[in-house]
């Protein structure tokens, strides 16, 4: 059995699990709903009921009963479903028998209705004819009181509505159970495909660059990390946007060659001029991946400037989109304090304070206004990824 086939029979076993129990409690309530319904009226001995308790309190009996082996035994679902439309066979005659109204024949209309909640034709097929039977036989073996509409029948059918109706509720719930299963299924498969996709694009990039190796995902944490603060990422959603984001903002250098990636020395302008066209094939590239299209705006203007002196399309304040103004800041940071071929490294510290310093004119002011507040959060990303302690405790001292 192959790992699709794995999954799907996974899933099916689990919703076939959760409905048994779902309409074994929903008759449960219902049966407690009748008992409660006659023994109100046989307790102040209103004439409303001609229920047999006894015919109410057995199949109550027996559910606990189901209940309990199931729970101990933990039968499968597909011979539990069996034993579920045994179960509402024997509950629907129980009503026929203990209920003594006209429309006591009716309760047998809700094993087709429950039977195609399986969504399996030959169960559907074989409890409707068996419900179908049982009614006929019942009602030409134990023929209900006769006569004309009275109090009684008023009240019963009353509860015979209820219940029915509840039963058809149950089936649309347990459709929209079973849609809402689906689709998140796709998205957690979605998610997992997009996230295998990330970071085949992320070893392909920083292959080319050993100096940049772990440069996305710092950029990625710093990022998220800096976001959760602002109260436009609430939503969990934008947040995985923009982490995805800072994965994949340099994926467009795999388009530029490794000697200018790793030149030690000055790059020419045609060499400065092709390493900015990163962005825009970046852009590119995630805007015809099914599922990155969302990742655009990140990608394409985390190297725009807040005073518009930045690429590719010169766009000013918050004329740029929100995530890439972000990610200006995450990736400047962890450029400052990475070694690169052409300079070595600098300190944390040196790298806020000029951070600070481009507050308005490459960094929205807004943003940098938070940095005070997620240093510590940064300086605990810093010590995963450089493992030096010595110089994160100096750093944290200096907070």
């Amino acid at each position: 059995m192959n790992e699709r086939q794995k999954l799907l029979d996974s899933y099916y076993q689990e919703h076939q699990r959760n409905l048994n129990l779902n309409i074994l409690k929903i008759a449960f309530a219902y049966l407690l709903l009748s008992l409660g319904w006659n023994a109100v009226f046989a307790i102040f001995n209103i004439h409303y009921s001609r229920a047999n308790i006894e015919y109410l309190l057995t199949p109550v009996v027996l559910l606990l009963v189901l209940l309990a082996a199931d729970r101990r035994f933990r039968i499968r679902p597909i011979v539990m479903q069996h034993i579920v439309m045994l179960f509402l066979l024997f509950v629907a005659s129980c009503l026929y028998l203990g209920s003594g109204y006209h429309e006591a024949w009716a309760y047998f209309l809700a094993i087709p209705i429950l039977a195609g909640l399986y969504g399996n034709l030959r169960i559907l097929f074989f409890y409707s004819v068996a419900g179908l039977a049982a009614m006929f036989a019942f009602t030409k073996l134990q023929p209900q009181v006769v006569g004309g509409l009275d109090s009684i029948d008023l009240s019963n059918r009353i509860l015979l509505y209820i219940v029915l109706g509840t039963f058809s509720y149950l089936l649309s719930k347990q459709l929209n159970r079973l849609y809402n299963n689906q689709v998140n299924l796709v998205e957690e498969s979605m998610a997992t495909t997009i996230e295998q996709v990330v970071k085949t694009f992320i070893v392909s990039v920083e292959a080319k660059d050993s100096y940049t190796f772990g440069h996305s995902e710092r950029v990625s944490k710093y990022a998220v990390e800096l976001a959760s603060l602002l109260p436009e990422f609430a939503d969990k959603q934008r947040l995985e946007t923009l982490r995805l984001s800072g994965l994949l903002h340099d994926i467009g250098k795999i388009n530029i060659p490794e000697a200018v990636l790793t030149k030690p020395t000055r790059l020419t302008e045609e060499e400065y001029a092709l390493i900015k066209t990163h962005t825009i094939v970046g852009g590119k590239m995630v805007e015809k991946i099914s599922g990155l299209g969302q990742l655009k705006p990140g990608v394409l203007y985390h190297h725009e400037r807040w005073d518009g002196g930045g690429y590719p399309s010169g766009k000013t304040g918050t004329e740029i989109p929100l995530e890439a103004r972000i990610l200006s800041i995450a990736d400047t940071f962890d450029a400052m304090t990475s070694n690169r071929s052409y300079r070595a490294s600098a300190s944390v510290m040196d790298a806020v304070k000029q951070l600070k310093q481009g507050s308005g004119t490459q960094f929205d002011p807004q943003l940098i206004a938070y940095i005070d507040e997620v240093l510590v959060s940064w300086l605990r990303i810093y010590k995963e990824y450089n493992e030096d302690l010595i110089e994160f405790e100096t750093m944290f001292d200096l907070i």
